[in-house]
């Protein structure tokens, strides 16, 4: 099998991946490849950004789950209003003072958990309504980082420009970890079995989240880049020098997950524990040899301290100062840690369907092809470590997957005495996303099999998988265009559409659908070293991989 890691968006097969021997010795092959997992990175983030931006377009403003609570604490955090007062808080969320177009949001969501009506419900927002009002945010007590640069367009734009332009800085932020952790990946000795996990793992869901103002879409990155960077520095721990982008990766995404959510702390250790179960303590001990990792520690640790002194500053804000998300049922009576725990067990594969797309307020799954088919995916993933020689391999696997069922769990039976049943699939996408990639890592050293059946069952996968991307992003058009009815209505679309989104549902679809082609493409041209996912002529004398 070949090892190369030639970029994810180029045809041509390369050796910028290929970590050769462990020896301490810098030649100029590997001063040459140094560039090559910065210029990936930003190929991987171009594409993920585009395709995330284009979700900002096609989804009406405050269409995401508790969207303008965050969009309010975001504009708040933006004007300096970081700690909460007393006084401010009248047991419904904290009270913040933002422009009157951001406190008055409520009233874009008319489309919440009614799929059969259009995004044209939602008045139009004003541009001139920037006076200072008061606004509640069921938000108050999060840590600001996130809020404090998404919440920057609105110091500078008003209106719906202000708003979308706020949804971009988000976006950004997640495409940003995403693509780092799928570089990180690209950097193993044998990547081709993680990196097509990690495909696996960037569902229609991933992309969705990703493109609203909700920390739940830098959480889900961040876990992701920290993760992915840390089996990188493992592999590598003997000459670390080796892989300076992924020491890189590892103390930035750690630092920010540290500080988006309080639960983000019990995701990063996740990703600690199960990064280090493949590779063992021995290589972690090898890391704290390198100044640069020292370094990167350092910056983790006065992050984490300051991730935990806002936890506890937020213990002694004044009562009442945060609100149930709108939707979530609130506690029920008598109910017990003990009985949650055992409920959240009972759910566990109830959760899947919204690791794969279940969008708008959680009222919208995506089509039941698309959950089928990643379905279908997802217990490969969890057949194939079985495959794993030598069993210990698996290992981090099995520690992840426990983790996916146990620690969401654990929190919710924390939680039920006090907040009640809030738990939603999309809280646990860190752990998800941990679990697959994990599933990948399990069989790395597995033959990636170059035969040409193999290869054609590939172009399959990965060609289905590109459409149902693609399928789920229209489908989701539709239920703001003309809505959801229980009879077929894809041709109103056209003929008599209730709601358009900018530049119009038809131009967003083909944009989405390009940008998915060429990224499958990539991927497949990665792991068959060049070959195409679409023969555009007579395929002439192929290859081997």
């Amino acid at each position: 099998m070949s090892t190369s890691s030639s970029g994810l968006l180029s045809t041509r097969p390369g050796t910028a991946g290929s970590p050769g021997s462990a020896q301490n010795v810098t030649t100029a092959a590997d001063r040459a490849a140094a560039g090559g997992p910065v210029r990936l990175f930003f190929r991987v983030f171009a594409l993920f950004a585009l395709m995330a931006s284009l979700w900002v377009l096609a989804t009406p403003l405050m269409a995401y789950p508790d969207e303008p609570s965050h969009t309010i604490k975001a504009a708040a955090v933006a004007r300096g209003q970081f700690m909460v007062q007393e006084g401010q808080s009248y047991g419904h969320g904290v009270h913040v003072q933002v422009p009157s177009y951001i406190a008055n949001l409520s009233a874009q969501t008319c489309t919440a958990f009614k799929k059969d009506v259009t995004a044209s419900c939602a008045p139009a927002i004003p541009t001139d309504d920037n006076y200072l009002t008061l606004g509640v945010t069921s938000a108050g007590l999060y840590n600001p980082m996130y809020y404090w640069l998404v919440g920057l367009p609105s110091l500078f734009l008003t209106g719906a420009p202000a708003l979308l332009g706020m949804r971009i800085v988000s976006a950004l932020l997640a495409t940003a970890f995403l693509a780092a952790g799928l570089t990180a990946l690209t950097r193993l000795k044998r990547p081709k079995w993680p990196v097509t996990a990690a495909a696996v793992a960037l569902t229609p869901m991933v992309f969705f989240l990703s493109s609203g103002i909700n920390p739940n879409s830098l959480e889900v990155a961040a876990t992701m880049a920290v993760f992915c960077g840390l089996l990188v520095c493992l592999e590598n721990a003997r000459n670390p020098s080796r892989v300076k982008p992924a020491i890189v990766t590892v103390g930035v995404s750690a630092a920010v997950l540290a500080n988006t959510r309080n639960v983000s702390l019990v995701w990063l250790l996740v990703a600690f524990i199960v990064a280090v179960s493949f590779y063992g303590l021995r290589s972690l001990w090898s890391l704290f040899r390198d100044r640069r990792v020292l370094a990167a520690i350092a910056f983790i640790v006065v992050s984490m301290g300051l991730g935990m002194l806002w936890i506890v500053l937020m213990l002694f804000a004044p009562g009442s100062t945060a609100a149930a998300p709108e939707g979530i049922s609130n506690v029920v009576e008598g109910a017990r840690p003990h009985q949650a725990f055992l409920t959240m067990l009972d759910r566990a594969f109830d959760f899947v369907p919204q690791y794969i797309g279940v969008m708008g307020w959680l009222e919208v799954p995506a089509p039941q092809a698309v959950i089928q088919f990643w379905s279908m995916l997802l217990i490969l993933a969890l057949l194939v470590p079985f495959m794993a020689r030598p069993r210990r391999n698996a290992v981090g696997f099995w520690i992840a997957l426990g983790a996916l069922a146990l620690v969401p769990a654990v929190v919710q039976a924390g939680l039920i005495t006090t907040v009640g049943y809030i738990w939603q699939g999309r809280y646990n996408l860190p752990l998800f996303v941990i679990t697959v990639i994990a599933a990948g890592m399990a069989i790395r050293f597995r033959s990636f099999n170059p035969t040409p059946g193999f290869r054609g069952l590939a172009r399959v996968v990965v060609t289905v998988g590109a459409i149902a991307h693609v399928y789920t992003f229209v489908y989701i058009l539709r239920r703001y265009v003309v809505g959801l009815r229980d009879t077929s209505n894809w041709q109103v679309m056209i003929t008599h559409p209730g709601w358009q989104p900018p530049l119009g549902w038809i131009l967003l679809t083909l944009a989405y659908a390009a940008l998915v082609y060429v990224g499958a493409s990539a991927l497949y041209a990665y792991l068959f070293s060049g070959q195409q996912l679409i023969r555009w002529s007579r395929p002439g004398r192929q290859g081997a991989s």
